[in-house]
């Protein structure tokens, strides 16, 4: 699995900013979107593989994709402007 870390900040319109960037750059739809007090977890599908975009209060924001998912995390990392991974 690969973590990639978007912020420290746990800011939900960062979150929902992210989600749009990936849902839109990787052409996937979301399966599941659960929203809590201080946690959310979005589930994107893209093909075969399913990515959680992640927020939580402590910990700030990320995506975690399958180990199988190579090509999508370098994707995901380029689409966020991070250092390239995987």
């Amino acid at each position: 699995m690969v973590r990639i870390e978007v912020s420290e900040e746990a800011d939900w319109k960062l979150f929902e900013d992210v989600a749009r960037v990936i849902e839109q750059g990787l052409g996937g739809c979301w399966k599941e979107r659960l929203d809590g007090l201080g946690q959310r977890y979005w589930d994107l599908l893209v093909g075969e593989h399913t990515l959680t975009l992640h927020l939580e209060h402590y910990l700030g924001i990320s995506v975690v994709i399958p180990d199988s998912a190579d090509d999508i995390a370098r994707r995901v990392c380029a689409l966020l402007k991070q250092p390239p991974c995987g």
